[in-house]
Parts: structure tokens; sequence; C-alpha cells
């Protein structure tokens, strides 16, 4: 009785998709500084999938106590301008890179609860639909960088 256990656990291990743990990599997560509390303070990095399936960045958690909320932009370009709006994922495709940059898609902290200096760090936890929860160290780059210090 007792192999016969170990076979289904081991069966049942085995079905475990084995593509999504360690399928995505977090890299150059940055914020530009910002000399005062209550804005928002956008967060930039390069996600890579060296999956074999796309995947999805579908929920971010960053300290209570660093923003009231981190949500996941997309930036669009119209006739009008450019516009930022909340999207509800951030898709990954398989084998792929996305870089979450100025004039791009991003995550954004809203209304900082206090000033973020230049190189200060935090952590934060972006959940993704396949990978599952990937912690993430964030550095604070000078106030109007344009790219990861």
């Amino acid at each position: 009785m007792r192999w016969a256990a170990a076979g289904f656990l081991a069966a049942s291990v085995a079905a475990v998709p084995a593509a999504a743990e360690g399928a995505i990599d977090v890299s150059r997560a940055w914020t530009p500084a910002v000399g005062q509390a209550r804005v928002d303070a956008p967060i930039y990095m390069t996600v890579t999938n060296h999956g074999d399936a796309p995947d999805s960045l579908v929920r971010v958690r960053c300290p209570a106590d660093l923003a009231d909320a981190t949500e996941k932009h997309a930036t669009d370009r119209g006739e009008g301008g450019t516009a930022m709006r909340e999207v509800k994922s951030l898709a990954v495709p398989a084998g792929g890179t996305v870089t979450l940059a100025p004039d791009g898609s991003h995550l954004m902290l809203l209304n900082v609860r206090e000033p973020l200096r230049e190189g200060q760090t935090f952590r934060c936890s972006l959940v993704f639909q396949k990978a599952g929860t990937i912690p993430v160290e964030v550095r604070v780059a000078p106030g109007g960088a344009k790219e990861a210090p």
C-alpha cells in the first residue's frame, strides 16, 4: 500500500508543468527618485519568459507602507498625445522579453507615502498567471532617470 501511495504521489508531482518553475526572470527593476510624498512613481524592469508558453503578469504587491496601491499601466499613443491606462494584465510571450520602460508599459506606485531617495531599495512581488509569485528588488535611481542605474 505504501508503494502505491508513493507511486501516486510521484505521478501527481510529475503532472505539474515544469515550464512554470523558473520560466520567468525579472531584472533591472528600478524607479526614479521622488522628493515628496503623495505623488505617483513608475516602476520599470525587464521581464523574460524562458518558457515554451506565454504568461501574464496579473498582480503586483508592494509594501502597504510604500504606496496606497500599485497598478499595471499601458501607454497609448494617439493623435491627441500619450495617455496611460490601467490594464488587468501584461502579457509576456513564450521565449520573449518585455521591457517596462519610460514612455511604455510600466507599473505605477500610486500616492507614495514618503519620498523615494536615490540608492534606496524595496521589495515587491509580481504574480504571474503560470509562473506564480516572483519577488523583485526595486532600486531607486536618480530623479528624472530614463534608464536603469
